[in-house]
């Protein structure tokens, strides 16, 4: 058994016991020790630490999430990383954000609604259910989580961001539609209100940090537009007076939705402006075109402080926006990131 000290980014200590042939967020969760992670397979950067001191051997990652360079310079994903000696890690939260007792992570769910919504976007609508009484529940989690959610009469499940907060039992997932993706397959043509399915969760480390009054821009590309809007709902619950600018692109017109939920945000908002693109947009469009890095740039152009930026979509549109921040000066550390990555593994999209 080896020991594993984890250092929060606000410098609290917390210590566990590893076994070589096990990873240590399983190893932390044997121990009550719940760390942030998210799809458990190497598949996104949840579990993104920096290994300040002892050797380790690492499972598969993606290098999606984890990029050689990364890699090279000691960062590694927890949970795929198995101890060769003691270590000390370094996660970039708080020490708030661990959970030191088994929380419920097995619900389940009742469907109140499908709804298509754009040409390539369903909206599913979920109430959670007590599993002993069948009474309406409602599962506490952090604006920016997801649950995975199994398709009934199978063992296939997907992982979906909340598009609401915890204030109603019912829950709103903006579910993209793919050609042949089992998922979709299921809500084009079995879903129904009625049918119950099996939730696990809440799940994963994408939420709004505390980092005094500076500004917050959220980057969203097509059904990336959950999390950051489960975000921003909860900003207007709180008053949370920071400066918001939501940035929310797609490909083509038909494939918008929700413009008069975000025109009343941002109605009711004083502090949010909102800015939607699209790539490919026909003569009679009246918004923004091109992608929605290009209106992020130009923001940061005007921008009197470097923001925190909170980015869900493609890999593409990831890479974009940190390319982009990095001409302006916005560092790194105040990119905030969930990634659309291959189906079952990303905690926004299918």
């Amino acid at each position: 058994m080896y020991k594993v000290s984890v250092i929060t980014e606000d410098d609290f200590e917390v210590t566990f016991e590893c076994p070589p042939n096990e990873n240590v967020i399983s190893a932390g969760v044997k121990s009550d020790v719940i760390l942030l992670s998210s799809c458990h397979e190497g598949g996104c950067a949840t579990c993104k630490a920096e290994c300040l001191e002892g050797d380790y051997e690492l499972g598969r990652c993606s290098v999606q999430a984890l990029p050689p360079d990364e890699e090279e310079a000691a960062v590694v994903l927890l949970c795929q990383t198995y101890p060769r000696s003691d270590l000390v890690f370094k996660v970039p939260y708080t020490f708030e954000r661990i959970s030191f007792q088994k929380v419920n992570t097995d619900w389940k769910g009742e469907i109140v609604a499908v709804e298509k919504i754009a040409s390539n976007v369903a909206k599913l609508q979920i109430v959670p259910k007590d599993p002993e009484n069948g009474q309406a529940v409602t599962i506490p989690f952090v604006p920016g989580q997801y649950l995975d959610i199994e398709i009934p009469g199978t063992q296939a499940s997907r992982c979906y961001s909340m598009a609401t907060i915890d204030d109603d039992p019912r829950l709103d997932f903006l579910i993209r539609i793919l050609p042949g993706g089992r998922f979709s397959q299921f809500l084009s043509s079995e879903a129904e209100p009625g049918i119950v399915m099996r939730l696990r969760g809440p799940f994963g480390g994408f939420n709004i940090r505390e980092n005094g009054l500076r500004a917050r821009y959220f980057v969203a590309g097509g059904t990336g537009l959950a999390p950051v809007l489960s975000m921003i709902r909860y900003m207007k619950r709180e008053q949370h007076p920071q400066e918001a600018k939501l940035f929310f692109g797609v490909t083509h017109q038909h494939e918008l939705f929700y413009l008069d939920e975000l025109e009343k945000l941002e109605a009711e908002m004083p502090n949010l402006k909102v800015y939607v693109t699209v790539i490919k947009a026909d003569a009679a469009w009246q918004g923004g075109t091109g992608t929605v890095v290009d209106e992020l740039t130009k923001q940061l152009q005007d921008a009197k402080a470097k923001p925190d930026i909170y980015l869900c979509g493609p890999p593409p549109m990831i890479d974009a926006a940190f390319a982009a921040a990095a001409i302006y000066g916005v560092p790194p550390e105040q990119m905030y990131v969930e990634k659309f990555l291959a189906s079952g593994q990303a905690a926004a999209a299918e």
